[in-house]
């Protein structure tokens, strides 16, 4: 495919001519009265310049401190824009990132709003809203992505802006701005089992001159599911004002709001010798009062002063509340021959606070005839999680064939507290050098403090207490133009990840460190409307803690994980009308130094081997089909499982097809109708184990969409 883009690059039948725009600057002519018969007359000059054509697929990233283009940053990285969301019909994060190269999803709840990200065997553990990173221990619970404006994944490690985290990739969310025009925006959404949603983005400048402006997003949605009895009901409330003290220097700030309550069901059993269930997709093994509860507040402000050259210095603090209920009865053991499994019931309740800051400057600088580029800044964030838990303990039977949901709600009373605060701050720095015409040079660091202590707020103990002091972070690059829109590149990336263990010795074990080498080509075509990509990486998890073989209550740094392949990507626009995304990973993880039972082994082996991505859509622009588009997409995924003892649970390979008809009226209403799992498949999405967490991907399912634009 990139051979085949490369060739169209160089025809112009193949490529769409950028529209010319003219401009011109009134020149003051004689009055026709004063001007002398037949005098020649002189026009003003006539600047000609090409505009980029609107790029509905292409994003820049703004994930590494200012806005660069995915050709210019040397990792692989995907941009997932607000037209294609709109274009997928897709109303969470997870759906957006099932369709991106190289993630898998791992769901923890049937109403897909626990989940985990994964790529390159590790996962996103750390999301970044507008640049500032968040700790996310645990099950991400994530906003509604009506209030984002593109959704960014670098892959790789983070480490240089990010500090601690694991090596797999980075994720940042960044929300609509307030913009200086009046704006409003609306979509009504029905779908299969009792899909109603209803979204209102809207937003105007509040003074003459623009300078103060606002937007706000509202959402609300309420649905049942494929499983029986789960159904979950969220709302959604965005806002922010933006002000202008003048041309160079703009507060903005704001907040979130999202309530969601839901029913929540944790999965199948299995047997215990490692085959899966063969029942209808709706069963739901648990109680009707089953209960999910997240609560996220967020409040944000953000000062920008734009520099002349480009640059700019940016302060931004962000508050990030998070309050889950979790109250549940779920399987909790093998499946009998007859069918019955153990049901276990308890309640649990998360408060996470969150609090991060970020101080950066981007700053252009010239020499030697060449524009070069320093980013220096420094961040410091906070998190304070508290936890209360009953006893989890088996309290029924169900039967997996004929289950009973009446289940009576037992005690659960809250028997266990605990807090763990985390606290990370560094300062890091980075140069951009364009030595020569073609080649560009990168280097950057991070110096990283990090500390966590976890407490027993029932007896005041505290039950862990470890830190990391002056963490290096290094990361360099090589970029090389070999054609005015093909880029060489090559990179160094690093991380780490603090560890909770000693060696006999009583000393802490440092800290794990992923790097990563990659080296890969990146393409622009077609006036910058396609992006292509290929990339080559092997990355090493060292220093991991394992088990110590001559005394089992402490540990050694010996472990060692590596994660290699190969993943190509390309997005855009190849035609006018014709949009697309595709993309291929393979990916290969291995214990390469552990205990004996583990080493040789898949490090992540719920990560297929071999992963496609499609999505396509091509709308008519004209003639008696004027306004009609067709889509469609694919996602196919190579046999995975997951090992419990010497038992494996396997999912198999499936391919699953989506297809979608719309009809665009005119240039403020439009439809689309979207089909997902077209072929009615019936696969395994996620496998666990005999207890539970084994679930069931989405039958066919239909998605009507009805949008305004004003």
């Amino acid at each position: 495919m990139l051979a085949t883009l490369v060739a169209m690059s160089g025809n112009p039948a193949m490529a769409e001519d950028a529209t010319p725009i003219a401009s011109a600057e009134t020149a003051a002519e004689p009055a026709a009265e004063t001007r002398e018969p037949n005098a020649p007359v002189t026009l003003a000059p006539v600047q000609v310049i090409a505009e980029k054509p609107a790029d509905a697929y292409v994003g820049d990233l703004s994930i590494g401190k200012g806005s660069l283009t995915i050709r210019e940053t040397p990792q692989s990285a995907s941009v997932i824009t607000r037209e294609r969301l709109d274009d997928q019909n897709v109303v969470n994060i997870a759906d957006a990132l099932k369709f991106t190269t190289g993630v898998t999803v791992q769901r923890f709840d049937g109403a897909g709003l626990f989940n985990n990200y994964y790529v390159r065997g590790y996962q996103v553990d750390s999301i970044q809203l507008d640049g500032l990173p968040f700790g996310s221990a645990g099950n991400i619970v994530d906003n509604d992505p009506a209030m984002y404006e593109r959704i960014e994944l670098l892959r790789g490690p983070g480490g240089l802006f990010q500090g601690a985290g694991e090596p797999g990739a980075s994720l940042n969310l960044v929300r609509k701005r307030a913009q200086d025009k009046t704006l409003l925006n609306g979509a009504a959404t029905f779908g299969s089992w009792n899909l109603y949603r209803a979204e209102l983005d809207g937003g105007a400048p509040l003074t003459e001159d623009g300078s103060l402006r606002a937007r706000g997003v509202a959402v609300y949605e309420t649905r049942d599911s494929y499983q029986d009895v789960v159904n979950s009901q969220k709302k959604l409330g965005y806002g922010t004002l933006e002000y202008d003290f003048d041309k160079a220097t703009t507060l903005s700030v704001g907040g979130v709001i999202q309530r969601v309550d839901s029913v929540i069901n944790q999965g199948l059993p299995a047997y215990a010798d490692g085959r899966l269930l063969d029942v209808p997709r709706s069963t739901f093994i648990g109680a009707d009062w089953n209960e999910l509860a997240p609560k996220t507040t967020d409040v944000f402000a953000e000062l920008e002063r734009r520099l002349a050259g480009g640059g700019e210095i940016k302060f931004a603090v962000r508050r990030l509340d998070r309050k889950v209920l979790y109250k549940v009865a779920r399987a909790n053991g093998a499946v009998d021959a007859n069918g019955s499994t153990a049901i276990q019931t308890g309640v649990y309740t998360t408060d996470r606070e969150n609090l991060s800051t970020d101080l950066y400057a981007n700053l252009p600088f010239d020499f030697a005839g060449h524009t070069h580029n320093l980013i220096v800044g420094a961040n410091w964030r906070d998190q304070d999680q508290t936890n209360d838990s009953s006893t989890f303990a088996n309290s029924y039977t169900q039967n997996v064939f004929e289950p009973d949901h009446a289940l009576a709600e037992p005690p659960l009373p809250y028997t266990m507290q605990d807090d763990v605060k985390t606290t990370q701050f560094g300062g890091y720095s980075q140069v951009r050098l364009r030595v020569l015409d073609p080649l560009t040079l990168v280097a950057g660091g991070r110096i990283s403090w990090w500390e966590s202590r976890s407490r027993n707020l029932a007896t005041g103990r505290t039950t862990s207490d470890y830190a990391v002091d002056g963490q290096l972070t290094p990361f360099f690059a090589v970029i090389y133009d070999v054609l005015e829109q093909v880029s060489l590149y090559a990179s160094y990336a690093d991380i780490f990840q603090p560890q909770n263990a000693a060696q006999a010795s009583g000393e802490q074990i440092k800290p794990r460190t992923g790097n990563q080498y990659e080296t890969g080509i990146k393409a622009e075509f077609l006036n910058q409307r396609v992006i292509a990509q290929f990339a080559l990486f092997r990355l090493q998890d060292q220093n991991r803690a394992i088990e110590d073989p001559t005394n089992n209550m402490f540990s050694v740094p010996s472990g060692k994980v590596r994660s290699q392949g190969f993943e190509t990507e390309v997005t855009g626009m190849l035609l006018p009308g014709w949009n697309l995304s595709a993309g291929y990973t393979n990916v290969d993880t291995q214990y390469r130094v552990s205990t004996v039972t583990q080493e040789g082994q898949s490090f992540a082996p719920f990560t297929p081997r071999h992963s496609a991505n499609l999505w396509t859509r091509y709308q008519i622009a004209n003639g008696l089909l004027q306004g009609l588009s067709m889509g469609g997409g694919l996602r196919a995924v190579s046999s995975f499982y997951s090992q419990v003892g010497t038992v494996r649970f396997v999912g198999d390979a499936y391919t699953v097809l989506s297809t979608q008809l719309g009809y665009e009226l005119n240039s403020h209403w439009s439809a689309n109708l979207t089909v997902n799992n077209l072929l009615d498949e019936k696969y395994y999405e996620k496998v666990s184990s005999s207890f539970r967490q084994n679930f069931y991907g989405e039958p066919r399912s239909f998605t009507l969409a009805l949008r305004a634009k004003f």
